[in-house]
C-alpha cells in the first residue's frame, strides 16, 4: 500500500502544510488526532494522485500551539473543529471554531476521546448577513421532508434568493469513532458498516484494508473481486436513488416513478446476488463472506441498468427537467480544488480524481477504470456523471464477477497501525486504524466522502440560487448527514 509517513515537529507543521497547499499536485485528504504517550498527535493526510500515493504527516501538538491549518487549507476547517471536539486542542490565534459533532448542552454527554473534559466549547457560528439590512435567517430543519436525514439549514435571504447558508449536522452524531475504541476489529466492523449505511460495502472495504495493512495480511485476489462487485453494485443503486430524488425535487413525478422502478430492480439484484438489499455483511476482515450469485448477476444486472439508462435518457430529453438543472448549484473548478471535494461532485467540476485509478488497489490495479468528467460543475453535470458511472460500473461488474469468490485470509499480525481507502458512490473514503498489543482498537478514524463534500454545499447553494433550488442541489450532491456527523 503506497502510504509514506513523515514525522515533523509542531513548529515544522505549518511550513509543511504551506508547501503542500501551494503544490497543485497535492490534494488535502484528512486531518485527525490520536493520543500518544499523554499528548495529542495530529495526522494530516495528502493525496499525491499523480504519484499514486498518500503522504501522512505526523506532529505532536499542544493546545493553542499548532498553526491553523485551515489558513492554508480552507478544506481543513471542519477537521480542525473535530480535532477540538474530540481532543480539546485548538489552533493558535483563538480562531473561532464551530460545532461539528457536538450538539449544544452535550459537553458531558460527549467527552473527549481520552475521557477528559474541554476547558471551553465552540460556539455556534451563524452567517453574518442575518443581522444586516433586510436580510433575515430562514430556519429549515432539522425535521424536513419525510425520509430525509435530520439536518438544520440556516438560509439567509431577503425573501427568495439564497444569500448565505450554514448547516448543523450534529443531530445525527452517534460517536462511532469513540465507540470503536477498545473493540476488536471484527466487532468494530458492525459499527463501521453503519457509519454511512448507503455506503456500507465501500466504507467497510476502506476499514478492512486499514486493519489488514496493520496486520500485514494479503487478501486473496478472488475476495478482492467480490468486494469490487459489491462496491460497484452499491455505486449503481446510489446513483439510481440520486436520479430519482432529482426528479422528486424538480416535481417530475413520471420520471421519479421510472427511476424508482429501476432503483427497486437494483436493490432486488443486490438481494439476489449477495443476500442483502444494501450489501451489508459482504466485506469482512481478510476477504469476503460470500461470493456473488453468478446467475443473478447475469440475468438481472443488464435489465436493471437498461431500465435505469432508459429513464435517464428520457429525463435528459425533458426540457422542464433539464432547465431546472442547468446553471443550478454550480461548483466551479477552483472551488472544487480549494475545498478538496471528491467523487462525482469533483468530477462534474473538471477535477478527474478517482482513487480506483489514481491510487489503484486490487482488483482495480489489474483493469482499466474509465473516469467520466464534466466541466459545467452544475446539477446537470453531476447527473450526467451519475449516468456515465452507472454504465462503467456495469462493465466492471461483468468483467470481475467471474473471478469473485467467498474467501477469507487469517489476519497474521496482532497490533500495529494501517491506512486504507476505497471509492464509494460519493467519492474517496478513508480509514485509519491503530490496534494495541491485545488486539483491540486504540484509535479508528473514518472519513467518508461526505465529510469532504458537504463543505462545498453552501458554496453551491448561494451561487445565484433561490429557495426551491436548494433541495435540487442537495439531491445532486447525494451526500449523507450520517457520514458527516458519524
Amino acid at each position: 500500500m503506497s502510504v509514506a509517513v513523515r514525522r515533523v515537529s509542531e513548529s515544522e507543521l505549518n511550513q509543511e502544510i504551506a508547501a503542500l497547499a501551494a503544490n497543485p499536485a497535492a490534494r488535502f485528504a484528512d486531518l485527525f488526532g490520536a493520543h500518544e504517550q499523554g499528548r495529542v498527535l495530529v495526522r494530516v493526510i495528502y493525496a499525491l494522485d499523480q504519484e499514486h500515493r498518500y503522504l501522512m504527516l505526523e506532529a505532536p501538538v499542544t493546545d493553542q500551539g499548532h498553526p491553523a491549518i485551515s489558513d492554508a487549507e480552507p478544506a481543513a476547517y471542519v477537521e480542525e473543529c473535530e480535532l477540538f471536539e474530540q481532543f480539546g486542542v485548538r489552533p493558535s490565534g483563538n480562531r473561532p471554531l464551530n460545532r461539528v459533532l457536538m450538539p449544544p448542552q452535550s459537553e458531558n454527554t460527549f467527552p473527549l476521546l481520552d475521557g477528559g473534559r474541554r476547558a471551553a466549547v465552540p460556539r455556534e457560528l451563524r452567517a453574518p448577513l442575518h443581522v444586516r439590512g433586510e436580510a433575515f435567517e430562514f430556519p429549515f430543519g432539522p425535521v424536513r421532508v419525510a425520509g430525509w436525514e435530520s439536518l438544520y439549514m440556516g438560509l439567509v435571504t431577503t425573501g427568495e434568493e439564497v444569500l448565505d447558508l450554514y448547516l448543523f449536522h450534529w443531530h445525527k452524531h452517534r460517536g462511532i469513532e469513540r465507540r470503536l475504541r477498545g473493540l476488536t476489529p471484527e466487532r468494530g466492523l458492525f459499527f463501521v458498516e453503519r457509519t454511512e449505511g448507503l455506503s456500507a460495502a465501500s466504507t467497510a472495504w476502506a476499514y478492512c484494508r486499514a486493519v489488514e495493512a496493520a496486520a500485514g495480511t494479503d487478501v486473496p485476489a478472488s475476495a478482492t473481486a467480490t468486494r469490487a462487485v459489491a462496491a460497484e453494485l452499491e455505486r449503481i443503486y446510489n446513483h439510481a436513488q440520486a436520479i430519482a430524488l432529482l426528479c422528486q425535487t424538480t416535481g417530475l413525478s413520471v420520471g421519479q416513478a421510472q427511476a424508482e422502478i429501476a432503483l427497486e430492480r437494483c436493490l432486488r439484484l443486490n438481494l439476489a446476488a449477495f443476500g442483502h438489499r444494501y450489501l451489508f455483511g459482504v466485506v469482512c476482515l481478510g476477504g469476503a463472506r460470500r461470493a456473488p450469485d453468478s446467475a443473478a448477476i447475469t440475468s438481472l444486472l443488464p435489465a436493471a441498468v437498461t431500465e435505469l439508462e432508459r429513464a435517464a435518457a428520457a429525463l435528459l430529453r425533458t426540457n422542464s427537467h433539464v432547465d431546472r438543472l442547468e446553471t443550478c448549484g454550480i461548483v466551479d473548478e477552483r472551488t472544487a480544488h480549494r475545498l478538496a471535494v471528491v467523487g462525482p461532485v469533483a468530477r462534474a467540476s473538471s477535477v478527474p480524481i478517482d482513487c480506483r485509478r489514481d491510487h489503484p488497489f486490487a482488483p482495480y490495479d489489474r483493469t482499466v477504470v474509465s473516469v467520466p468528467v464534466g466541466t459545467a460543475g452544475d446539477v446537470l453535470a453531476r447527473m450526467e456523471v451519475f449516468v456515465a458511472e452507472i454504465r462503467e460500473s456495469k462493465r466492471l461488474i461483468l468483467e470481475l464477477f467471474t473471478e469473485a469468490e467467498a474467501e477469507v485470509a487469517t489476519l497474521t499480525g496482532r497490533d500495529g497501525a494501517g491506512f486504507g481507502w476505497a471509492e464509494s458512490p460519493r467519492g474517496e473514503t478513508l480509514a485509519f486504524v491503530a490496534v494495541d498489543a491485545e488486539g483491540r482498537i486504540e484509535r479508528a478514524r473514518l472519513r467518508p466522502a461526505s465529510v469532504r463534500n458537504w463543505r462545498a454545499f453552501d458554496d453551491a447553494a448561494r451561487a445565484r440560487n433561490v429557495f426551491t433550488d436548494v433541495p435540487i442541489i442537495e439531491a445532486s450532491f447525494w451526500q449523507t448527514v450520517a457520514g458527516f456527523a458519524r
